[in-house]
């Protein structure tokens, strides 16, 4: 049997997805393909716009066998633990044979060599990214222009530095022995482009749909009535709906609480407490915090760990999938769930009140805080995850 895996986020499936997972299935001549997708939070630490059951659902119809959630400890995370979380998943599973991830054309023939430039952190490796950071270079730019030293490759570090460069980089760190990397070149708009066309990225569909621009955004991805609807119900969480509860946190934590929070280094404790005291936005808090050295995609990451209270402890004492979440499967994928039951290493979580560990605790809240900040007033009561079966197709 062969056994696909995808790590992503759908926020929310387009097209590009969709033709990432022919491909993938294609490459690998895979019987089945299962996604390890973010639930209720993202990388960027955002919010996803639409649940993780109508996600999966349009995974399910548009190319994915069995959509697994990935828990919110990695999904909301930097990208080494990104990966992590979402490759010892998969793994864990005892039937994946590949993984297939989308990257950038420009970064396909420096991914094996940077990759092992990065299992390696060689003395000049290790001299380099000192020397960038110092420099006030944020660590994904300090990191790839150390990459670029230790290969001696002029012009690797721009390409490397791409999202999903970054991101294929990790994974193929991550990768054990036996699980095939099967690369995808990514296709049509680039990751950050908000630019609606034939293969819009998911940034530009979610700009699209925040501006009013429905019709033109649902046409961009592959099931326009699925998420017409979801649009339709107010089932989507708003941009800014939980600012004001993220600075009452914060306004109402010291220093010293605010220091144990997963990420909180380099005194940024200090310049949080400050901007929350000057500021009425999330946006206004994070542009207040940022500078050359701190990405707005690493404060975000810290909003989001300091609104679910993630802390030090917690990421340390939890810093490995321990269940896999099911979201949805198509019922031909039976094989495919027999072989996971009886040879993976990580049990099956189909019924939330079946299964008790810190992690799904915490996916748990992460959901309840989704609700909270629902457009329909009627969706905004917590419990959703013990209400919900999963999504189940064909």
């Amino acid at each position: 049997m062969r056994v696909c895996g995808v790590i992503c986020e759908y926020n929310p499936f387009h097209r590009g997805h969709e033709y990432h997972l022919a491909r993938a299935r294609a490459l690998t001549g895979a019987n089945y393909v299962v996604c390890v997708m973010s639930g209720a939070l993202t990388q960027r630490g955002l919010f996803a716009r639409h649940d993780k059951w109508t996600r999966a659902r349009a995974a399910l119809l548009h190319g994915a066998d069995l959509v697994l959630e990935l828990p919110a400890r990695f999904a909301c995370a930097p990208a080494p633990d990104f990966a992590r979380g979402g490759v010892m998943t998969l793994a864990g599973l005892g039937a994946i044979t590949h993984l297939s991830f989308g990257c950038e054309a420009g970064a396909l023939p420096h991914l094996a060599r940077a990759a092992e430039a990065l299992r390696a952190e060689s003395p000049a490796f290790r001299l380099a990214l000192r020397e960038a950071l110092d420099r006030g270079l944020p660590y994904p730019r300090a990191r790839a222009l150390a990459v670029q030293r230790a290969c001696g490759a002029d012009g690797m570090a721009g390409d490397i530095a791409a999202p999903n460069a970054a991101l294929a980089l990790e994974y193929l760190c991550a990768l054990p022995d036996g699980i095939e990397a099967v690369p995808v070149t990514r296709e049509g708009a680039g990751y950050h482009d908000a630019q609606l066309s034939d293969l819009s990225s998911a940034a530009g569909i979610r700009a699209a749909l925040e501006s009013g621009r429905e019709a033109e955004a649902l046409a961009a991805t592959p099931c326009p009535e699925l998420f017409g609807d979801a649009e339709a119900r107010g089932d989507i969480h708003l941009p800014g709906a939980l600012d004001t509860a993220l600075l009452t946190r914060l306004r109402a934590m010291t220093a010293d609480e605010l220091r144990g929070i997963q990420g909180m280094d380099e005194g940024l404790e200090h310049r949080f407490i400050a901007a929350a005291g000057q500021t009425a936005t999330r946006d206004a808090l994070i542009h207040a915090v940022k500078s050359k050295r701190y990405t707005y995609a690493r404060l975000s990451r810290l909003c989001a760990n300091v609104l679910l209270n993630v802390t030090r402890d917690f990421a340390v004492a939890n810093d490995r999938p321990a269940y896999a979440r099911v979201l949805g499967f198509r019922r031909e994928a039976a094989p495919l769930l027999h072989a996971v039951k009886t040879r993976g290493a990580l049990p099956l979580v189909t019924k939330t009140a079946d299964f008790q560990s810190p992690l799904l605790a915490l996916d748990v809240r992460a959901q309840d805080l989704w609700a909270l900040g629902c457009a329909s007033p009627s969706l905004r009561g917590s419990g959703r995850d013990f209400r919900t079966s999963p999504v189940i197709v064909g």
